[in-house]
């Protein structure tokens, strides 16, 4: 298994628009790994993206991605979804007015679906669909996409909602958790997983960053460790970095080696690729 995580960022990654702290002057000059975009991941045997973050365009084409047929919706947020209009730019001839290919496949349950369409960026999806442009198919916990070699697990959390992914090809195994990590529940298919590739959440340990704290909405980083250990992930690549915390690429992987030097953990950068033998 392949995969590219285009997207590193969260709500606000670093730079952030008309901000001077420390963090975002570094990722301005820097560049990337200390500059993030939007949060998404792309499987390459399946010509799999999840989410479409406002950045999604300039992600695909910096990767030099030729083929996106199926997308997955995680949730509803808009820091996952703003890009929206990517599939019309994928799959639309504007000259002629029709689909350049078959619908592309979009997975959404239909709770975040709903929720969508509330907000509006929902009815955007109704029009890609009107123009056949995308399918829109439902997702269902505990029941697999299946997109070829590759087998995509939805699995609920209850506190929130949401969901997060399991990504199954021969024997390797990845758990993607971007976010609604809150009251996060381990079921039991998801043990001895090769990677897993969770949101970055708020530190206990206050002495870290900024110390900023959402125990009000996600559960925490060193719980999410604990985590790790029960799936028993050989890999932790923390996605979803925000500009919030204070800390920098160079920052974040010094804690890896002191902190939590414990864990397999690194913190992801965007356009990182990971391969898995299967």
């Amino acid at each position: 298994m392949r995969f590219n995580l285009l997207g590193s960022g969260g709500v606000a990654p670093p730079p952030r628009a008309c901000c001077n702290c420390k963090v975002c002057v570094e990722a301005r000059e820097k560049g990337i790994p200390f500059a993030r975009t939007g949060p998404s991941l792309y499987v390459y045997d399946a010509n799999l993206l999840f989410d479409t973050p406002d950045e999604i365009g300039i992600q695909l084409n910096r990767e030099n991605i030729e083929k996106v047929e199926n997308i997955i919706l995680t949730h509803w947020h808009p820091d996952h979804t703003q890009g929206l209009r990517v599939m019309e730019q994928i799959n639309f001839d504007h000259i002629n007015g029709i689909s350049k290919n078959k619908p592309i496949k979009v997975f959404i349950a239909p709770k975040q679906l709903e929720i969508m369409k509330r907000y509006g960026s929902g009815n955007i999806l109704s029009y890609l669909e009107s123009k056949n442009i995308i399918k829109i198919l439902p997702i269902e916990h505990g029941h697999p996409i299946e997109l070829g070699n590759i087998k995509v697990l939805p699995l609920f959390i209850p506190k929130t909602e949401g969901y997060y992914f399991m990504i199954v090809e021969g024997k390797s195994k990845v758990v993607y958790a971007p976010c609604e990590y809150h009251g996060f529940k381990i079921y039991e298919k998801v043990k001895n997983i090769d990677v897993f590739i969770p949101h970055h959440l708020y530190f206990e340990d206050k002495t870290i960053g900024t110390g900023a704290d959402y125990s009000d909405t996600e559960d925490s980083f060193e719980i999410m460790l604990e985590h790790s250990r029960e799936m028993n992930a050989k890999r932790i690549i923390v996605t979803h970095i925000e500009e919030a915390f204070g800390l920098s690429h160079t920052d974040l992987n010094d804690l890896c080696k002191t902190k939590f030097r414990d864990y397999p953990l690194e913190f992801g950068y965007d356009g990182q690729i990971v391969d898995i033998d299967n």
